[in-house]
């Protein structure tokens, strides 16, 4: 059975992780490039061709980490779905489960701390910056854990109430961490239509990921026979 969970949650994260890195390569890569010329004509700088010999191989080793980030997301979406007893939920239930995480870990960080090119941004602050970014996803990941357990144990309350609540709770917790948490010191000095694109292209892959997990998760699980066997923790 661990064999068949094993080879359920590589295949899982190999399949979304090679997909994520290739709509990067599509629809995120180009904000990134614009945004290094930019900022080369800025300061001066000659992007020549040993450049673009190097972002080539860049972007090679770019899918080979978004294989390896696929099966990492894959791992802790195994653990999520085993001990949120979703095995035996259908594919929906996995897909909104899949939702939720990218909501909890991608998108309510981003609110505060907005993903930007990587030539944009002081390179003194870059430590701090991800100190902060970090910390943020930290308190809504375990605020999202926390709330989560507690959700379980009120099994005898409205489930309408108990959600509205565990909702309301969260969101609390996350405005509080908004208000107090500090700003990304940097000052952005970007083209607006070059920032926001690759914001948007930068969530929507990133939410694809986490979409696929969902469904060839919940598609292989259910090819593998797992779901008709009793799991330790389910």
């Amino acid at each position: 059975m661990i064999l068949n969970i094993v080879a359920v949650t590589l295949l899982a994260g190999s399949a979304s992780g090679l997909l994520y890195g290739l709509l990067n390569i599509l629809f995120v890569t180009p904000y990134i490039d614009k945004a290094v010329e930019l900022e080369a004509i800025r300061s001066g700088f000659n992007l020549d061709q040993g450049y673009f010999a190097y972002r080539g191989f860049q972007l090679q080793g770019g899918l080979l980490a978004a294989l390896l980030v696929g099966i990492a997301y894959s791992a802790l979406y195994t653990l999520v779905y085993i001990l949120s007893k979703s095995i035996d939920k259908g594919v929906k239930r996995a897909v909104i489960l899949a939702s939720i995480i990218w909501i909890v870990i991608y998108l309510m960080p981003a609110i505060k701390y907005p993903a930007n090119p990587p030539a944009v941004g002081d390179p003194d602050t870059i430590y701090y910056r991800q100190i902060i970014f970090v910390t943020y996803i930290l308190i809504s990941s375990i605020s999202a854990l926390a709330l989560a357990l507690i959700r379980v144990r009120l099994t005898n309350s409205n489930k309408i109430r108990r959600d509205l609540a565990i909702i309301t709770s969260y969101s609390l917790i996350m405005f509080t961490a908004y208000m107090l948490m500090p700003n990304n010191p940097d000052h952005i000095n970007i083209d607006s239509s070059i920032l926001l694109g690759f914001r948007v292209s930068s969530a929507l892959t990133v939410l694809v990921l986490w979409l696929m997990l969902g469904l060839t998760s919940s598609l292989l699980w259910s090819k593998s026979g797992l779901i008709k066997r009793r799991l330790p923790l389910n």
